[in-house]
């Protein structure tokens, strides 16, 4: 294993752009972190007199320490001076793996196809994703879960990228799993749901390889990434809106930190990173391992908190499947 710095952690942990300055600086910069609506938005409050400065640094903040860069070829590009460039370039080939085995679910109706959602390859035929993203499209029967009238089918695509037009997709098969909800507070389980897809799919091209999950307790300020599909949810702040400057549905790293480890339910726990709708059922990894740490189905819209099932979950659930 490759050991960080001390000082590179901490340097990331402690970061912030504490002048407007330095903010509009790094603006300035890294243009390429800011796409066309972001861009636009920010140029307006710099042409108000006086600018709105404490905004412009929350949303400069909001955008540098917490970004979602943008995935194409299977792989991310991080600005050299940017604070999380030392640790994701260091480890930057564990993320790759993870990046090849992450695919967004379409619904395919009357021959369209409507993003729904995130999955990853957990073995050779499975995929882990969220109850709530399997209920968009199936409903419960007596034996079990089918298709909602009216959709074709239910595909996975591992190549989902911005400005890439080449699908890898496979076909769902069989819902294997899914974790009950009550809907009560006392009586809240995992939302989680296990999919059989296609190993092969109709090009002859086989299923990415699966995931590893990860197999040690989880810890406070442990760095990791989510890989997604972040969806628009016109509900959301302005602010966050500028983060994903109107690219959605396509895949993207997002780092940040685990930032609670004991909360309300015996199976969850909450991180920082920069999330959207579509994020329901990426994976959370850990960095320096490569491996699935958790399983993402929640976030805030007003600050960045998100929630995601511990990967111990998961591997119970599908000791029960075997």
């Amino acid at each position: 294993m490759k050991h960080i710095p001390k000082e590179i952690i901490d340097a990331l942990l402690n970061f912030k752009l504490e002048s407007i300055i330095s903010a509009i600086e790094q603006f300035r910069k890294h243009q390429e972190l800011f796409l066309p609506d972001s861009k636009i938005k920010i140029e307006e409050i710099l042409d108000h007199e006086p600018p709105n400065e404490q905004l412009l640094l929350q949303i400069l903040n909001h955008d540098y320490i917490r970004p979602a860069f943008v995935v194409q070829d299977r792989t991310f590009k991080v600005p050299f001076d940017h604070p999380w460039q030392p640790i994701l370039d260091l480890y930057k080939e564990n993320l790759e793996k993870v990046i090849s085995s992450v695919g967004i679910f379409e619904i395919v109706k009357q021959g369209k196809k409507y993003p729904s959602g995130t999955g990853w390859v957990l073995s050779d035929e499975l995929i882990v994703t969220n109850q709530h993203v399997v209920e968009i499209f199936t409903e419960k029967t007596q034996n079990g879960y089918q298709l909602k009238e009216g959709f074709d089918t239910i595909t996975i695509d591992f190549n989902e990228e911005f400005e890439r037009i080449h699908d890898f997709e496979f076909d769902v098969l069989e819902i294997m799993h899914v974790e009950e909800d009550d809907t009560s507070l006392y009586d809240h389980t995992p939302d989680l749901a296990i999919l059989r897809v296609e190993k092969i799919n109709k090009n002859g091209r086989k299923l990415p390889p699966p995931l590893a999950l990860y197999e040690h307790p989880i810890t406070y300020n442990q760095l990791i990434a989510i890989v997604g599909f972040p969806s628009a949810d016109y509900k959301m702040p302005i602010k966050r809106k500028f983060i994903f400057n109107n690219i959605y549905d396509v895949k993207r790293l997002q780092p940040g930190l685990i930032k609670d480890v004991n909360m309300l339910y015996d199976f969850d726990f909450k991180h920082d990173c920069a999330t959207l709708v579509g994020n329901s059922g990426s994976p959370v990894i850990d960095i320096i391992t490569g491996k699935v740490v958790g399983t993402h189905f929640a976030g805030s819209l007003n600050v960045f908190e998100g929630y995601a099932v511990r990967a111990d979950v998961i591997r119970n659930i599908l000791a029960n499947l075997a």
